[in-house]
Parts: C-alpha cells; sequence; structure tokens
C-alpha cells in the first residue's frame, strides 16, 4: 500500500466538489429573470458573498464587476439603489454625506464611493443611487427615516423593486420598517436624534431626524420568516439561484400590501414575539 494514498484521495474528492466560478453576466441574467428591466427602479440589498464566487482576481475587482453586473440589469434609463445605512450619528457622531462609511458591507461602501454616485440625506438610513432618479431621491429632506416623505415612500411611490442579492430578507428588509411605521404598530416609538450633518458640499448643519425605534422591553427584533413565505406562497415574491447564492424580488407595492395585511392579521406577524416556532 502506498503511504498517504488515503489522504491523497480526500484531497481529490474534495477538490473535485468546489464549485466553477461564475461569471457576472450570470448576476445580471438572474436578475432579469426575477423581474427586473432596463428602466427599473431597483433596490438591492447586496451581499458579498455573491462577488466572491467570481473567477480569481482582487476582492475590489469582483466588486466593481457586482455592481456592473446590477446596473446592466436596469440599463441606463433605470436607477440602482443601495443602502449605505449607518448608526454613528444616533450616537453623538457628525454624518458626513461624502465620507461617513457605509456600515452595510463591503459592497455597499465600494458603491459609495464610484463617480456619479449620489447619496441620500438621511444621517441614520442613507442610501447611494446612481441613475435618472438619483439627484431627485438625493434632494428629499429627511425629518422621518420611515416617514411619508422619506426615501422608503418614494420607492413605494415609484413601486421599486426590492432585491435581496445573496442574503436573506431578515438583512434586506428594512423597507419592512416604513410599512409598520405607516401602519403605527405598538412595538415601535419614535425617538428624535440630533447633531450634525455635513453636505455634499461640506457645509455644515444642525439637524434632527425622527427614528421609529425598537421597544426593548419586548421580543421586537424583526423576524420575516412568515413574511417570505406569504410573499411566497401568493406569488409576490420571485427567485432565482445565481452559484451557491439566492436572489429574491418583490415589487415595493406588493412588499408593502403583504406586510400590511399581515399586521391586520396579527400585529406581531413581522417580530420575533410573532414568530411561529
Amino acid at each position: 500500500m502506498i503511504k498517504g494514498h488515503g489522504n491523497l484521495k480526500e484531497v481529490r474528492d474534495a477538490t473535485s466538489v468546489i464549485p466553477a466560478p461564475i461569471e457576472p453576466s450570470a448576476v445580471t441574467d438572474a436578475l432579469l429573470s426575477i423581474g427586473i428591466r432596463p428602466g427599473s427602479v431597483a433596490l438591492v440589498h447586496p451581499d458579498a458573498i455573491v462577488a466572491a464566487q467570481f473567477p480569481a482576481m482582487p476582492n475590489g475587482q469582483r466588486l466593481d464587476l457586482l455592481i456592473e453586473a446590477m446596473e446592466a440589469a436596469v440599463g441606463r434609463e433605470g436607477t440602482l439603489v443601495v443602502p449605505t445605512f449607518s448608526y454613528s450619528f444616533t450616537k453623538g457622531e457628525p454624518f458626513d454625506i461624502r465620507n461617513t462609511p457605509s456600515a452595510v458591507g463591503m459592497v455597499s461602501e465600494r458603491f459609495r464611493k464610484q463617480p456619479g454616485v449620489r447619496r441620500t440625506s438621511d444621517a441614520i438610513f442613507s442610501f447611494a443611487a446612481r441613475g435618472p432618479l438619483a439627484q431627485e431621491l438625493c434632494a428629499i429632506p429627511i425629518k422621518e427615516c420611515f416617514g411619508a416623505e422619506s426615501v422608503f415612500a418614494v420607492l413605494h411611490r415609484l413601486n421599486a423593486h426590492i432585491v435581496d442579492l445573496g442574503c436573506s430578507m431578515s438583512r434586506g428588509g428594512t423597507f419592512v420598517h416604513y410599512v409598520e411605521t405607516a401602519y403605527g404598530v405598538d412595538y415601535r416609538y419614535k425617538k428624535v436624534f440630533s447633531g450634525t450633518v455635513i453636505s455634499a458640499d461640506g457645509q455644515a448643519s444642525e439637524c434632527s431626524i425622527v427614528y421609529n425605534v425598537r421597544d426593548l422591553t419586548r421580543k421586537s427584533d424583526g423576524d420575516l420568516r412568515r413574511l417570505q413565505k406569504r410573499l411566497a406562497d401568493d406569488g409576490k415574491s420571485r427567485t432565482a439561484e445565481v452559484g451557491r447564492s439566492r436572489i429574491m424580488a418583490v415589487t415595493a407595492r406588493d412588499l408593502f400590501d403583504t406586510a400590511w395585511k399581515m399586521l391586520d392579521e396579527d400585529p406581531v406577524s413581522l417580530i420575533a414575539e410573532g414568530a411561529h416556532l
């Protein structure tokens, strides 16, 4: 018996199951297959795990190619919107539109820094956008994070596609807080945060913003498993596989209407307190 032969076989077996890399065009194709079209407004929650499946190259290049793949789906006539949320303002730090980093992932931060990308002025729940509607979105004066005049409300009126790209709805479901605020759920309450906001042209001003925060005395953590199942059962959500990742899309109106109906049926249907284990 050859010494070490068993170990060599294990290495070969392990190597044989490594998935082949995917091309960035596979992401574009997957987005098109779930309803994104040239001219769409797409709010995408991207996870860098998707880019990690591209052929070997520097990480920054992979992220750029993922962003290009997303924009290829909406085309020049469409607008790509990506969360660039940051929570430092709630801790007393200034919010600098140009320089405060995104706290929600590498793709988000990479997109924020690219040429031609604009950022909204919400000191807590900002978005980066590029496309024909980017200027309009970023001109909205934000007084309430999830209020009737917020970017979330505009995305609702535009019936934007909300896309979870490689992540679950539990991470990519921030739009639900806009629904909860409009509905008036009793497990959130409005809290005012004040501080300094530095505009895109470097001008500093004092700002106050209302954030509908969770009641921490309750099991108010978001649990969107029931919502995700309802959307699927009702044929409202669309999914596609891209490599080892899943993409899910739903329109803003379908998400709003479905979540609203669920709150009518069960006021805690969107949080851990109402989870059906």
